[in-house]
């Protein structure tokens, strides 16, 4: 609740935006020395980020839902001899950037592990056919507090999220679901998860992610004694995230 405030609101967006331009001023010295040495000729560069920041939209700070806010990142990918200033408007994915490097290296793709698709005909110019009209996230927050308040152990702190460029469902484990119409409703302020008229959609968005849910390429590597020993953990080592 603390973004309901607009004196946090004041200090912490530009903060942020202070942050944004440090990054962007060290990049521009990465850039200039690139010039200088002529090694744009050999080089591979992805920039991007794992996700954005709620910053009060919807009143809320940080991260942990599917907003748009949140979900949208940038991806900025130059190779040598890609096609310079090229914007595509279709959808893509953080996993996208691995096959795209092993992709524009020669590298064996090592499809029985690594996911995404590989964005290299995009930089050369062409429209790669068919492309994907859906992209997945997924969120485990079996480390926050509000696990607790919910009563929810840490194996029941999962959602994941299918986007299309119309819909956006999100399927909350043992939680009712999200649905928002981006298309009339693009800021997501209304949703529509209990929509009895749009249940068909609903079934559908669900038939996506779990086609998504059966394709993944995963590992556990975590036990669920150690998530609920470390859940919460940074505070008692200091560390307060998002609070005021």
């Amino acid at each position: 609740m603390n973004f309901a405030r607009d004196e946090v609101i004041e200090v912490v967006r530009p903060a942020y935006v202070g942050l944004v331009r440090q990054i962007d001023d060290h990049l521009g010295r990465v850039w200039k020395l690139l010039d200088e040495l002529d090694r744009w000729r050999d080089m591979l560069v992805a920039f991007t980020s794992d996700h954005g920041d709620l910053l009060g939209v919807h009143w809320l700070g940080e991260k942990e839902h599917f907003y748009d806010c949140v979900t949208r990142v940038p991806l900025i990918v130059a190779a040598p001899g890609g096609a310079q200033g090229r914007r595509i408007a279709e959808l893509a994915e953080a996993i996208d950037v691995v096959p795209t490097a092993l992709d524009l290296l020669g590298l064996d793709p090592a499809t029985h592990r690594v996911e995404g698709r590989s964005l290299a005909p995009w930089l050369a110019g062409a429209t790669p056919a068919p492309w994907r009209d859906a992209v997945f996230s997924e969120l485990d927050f079996s480390y926050r507090a509000a696990r607790r308040t919910l009563g929810l152990p840490p194996d029941r702190c999962r959602a994941w999220m299918v986007r299309t460029r119309d819909w956006k469902y999100v399927h909350w484990l043992d939680l009712p679901p999200q649905l928002f119409d981006l298309r009339n409703d693009p800021d997501e302020l209304r949703d529509r998860g209990r929509d009895s008229a749009l249940e068909n959609v609903r079934a559908e968005m669900r038939m996506r992610l779990l086609d998504w849910f059966a394709r993944l390429k995963r590992r556990t590597t975590v036990t669920l004694e150690q998530v609920e020993q470390g859940t919460d953990a940074y505070k008692r080592a200091g560390v307060f995230f998002g609070q005021w």
